[in-house]
């Protein structure tokens, strides 16, 4: 998988935190090895306060920088990088527009094993620009494979293909909101890059001179629901793949994590997971998943019933759209059901709701 970034695309400020300063002076070394004049290169691209690594020795340099810079230094460097390795193979690299592309589309995906088949097709749209990406599975374990493009094997091509491989392992534990275990990383190189800056791109073990570049993790991750939402998905591509530090997990309660798959199941016209398949999804009991979400203040039926409000609500808001279908995609058994359960929601019927001033809801109904 490759990586370009427009240069004049401005990278949102990320969160606190710093980043080893030798890190960022192997990847100017790297750049320097194959652009020229690193000061040029980093001046280039708008970053001329860092003018000091390109003075550092690879291997001595110590403190840190911040967080922020070393992500759009990541970003300018793979850029550069990037367009020489598929300069090289006679071909375009992947835009930063094509990723993000990507991730649009996975968001609407109901579990892990759906974001990947989508995944995998979009490698094939998207070739020769990106790697075909293939996954199969041996004895609980999973093993995403991403095939190389590769003729000509550098420096450049290897911090191409291990960007390629650490951003499918971060954007598939940031859609399920909990860090993925790897049991393993293999890339179809030599160790051809300093140990520190691979170590900071991809935290985890990795075997070299693999036959093909892979991900392998506990096959059971394949069935986490997709919890994200569209408007998480904006602030995270402000950065990605470039902010290494930013968290995969989710911070947010249960409940929220739930309505959020809820959502996109609607939205999908998808069956809303029972509490069983939700138990299994997250790796509780029924009983814990009941639990966790009394001591949030809410239960199941609450939240299925904010959510098909809130698409109701949605939906009443294009006229084209009769009652009786907004009652369908809401998962109602019929018409008068709807009709019954968005009084008790609004406080007046749908359609007085689509035509007037809206009152203010009494209760959330949770039938």
């Amino acid at each position: 998988m490759t990586k370009r970034i427009i240069v004049q695309k401005q990278l949102s400020q990320p969160g606190p935190g710093r980043v080893p300063a030798a890190v960022a002076v192997e990847l100017v070394a790297l750049v320097a090895a194959h652009e020229g004049d690193p000061l040029r290169f980093l001046r280039g691209a708008g970053m001329g306060h860092l003018a000091f690594l390109a003075g550092s020795t690879p291997g001595t340099a110590g403190g840190t920088i911040p967080r922020g810079d070393f992500a759009r230094l990541y970003a300018h460097a793979t850029a550069a990088l990037d367009t020489r390795a598929a300069h090289q193979e006679g071909r375009e690299s992947l835009t930063k527009a094509g990723l993000d592309m990507m991730c649009h589309a996975l968001i609407t995906c109901r579990t892990l094993r759906d974001a990947i088949a989508r995944m995998s097709r979009f490698s094939t749209l998207l070739a020769p620009r990106t790697a075909e990406l293939t996954l199969e599975l041996s004895g609980g374990e999973a093993r995403l494979t991403m095939a190389t493009l590769r003729q000509v094997r550098n420096t450049c091509a290897y911090l191409s293909d291990l960007t390629g491989l650490s951003s499918y392992h971060r954007l598939l534990g940031w859609l399920a909101g909990e860090d993925i275990p790897l049991a393993g990383v293999g890339l179809r190189y030599p160790p051809l890059l300093d140990r520190r800056l691979v170590g900071y791109l991809m935290p985890h073990p990795i075997q070299h001179h693999a036959a093909e570049n892979c991900l392998r993790f506990p096959a059971a991750y394949l069935d986490r629901p997709v919890v994200r939402s569209h408007h998480e998905l904006d602030r995270m591509l402000a950065n990605f793949p470039f902010d290494i530090a930013e968290p995969q997990s989710k911070e947010s309660p249960l409940s929220e994590r739930i309505g959020n798959l809820f959502a996109a199941q609607l939205a999908s016209g998808e069956a809303l997971s029972t509490t069983g398949q939700l138990a299994r999804q997250f790796s509780i009991s029924a009983a814990t998943l009941k639990r966790r979400l009394a001591a949030e203040g809410t239960a199941l039926s609450q939240i299925k019933a904010a959510a098909r409000r809130d698409l109701a609500e949605t939906l009443l808001a294009d006229p084209r759209l009769s009652i009786a279908e907004i009652g369908r995609r809401t998962r109602f058994s019929d018409v008068t059901a709807f009709r019954r359960a968005f009084r008790q929601w609004a406080g007046q019927s749908p359609s007085a709701w689509r035509n007037g001033p809206r009152a203010e809801s009494p209760a959330v109904y949770s039938g």
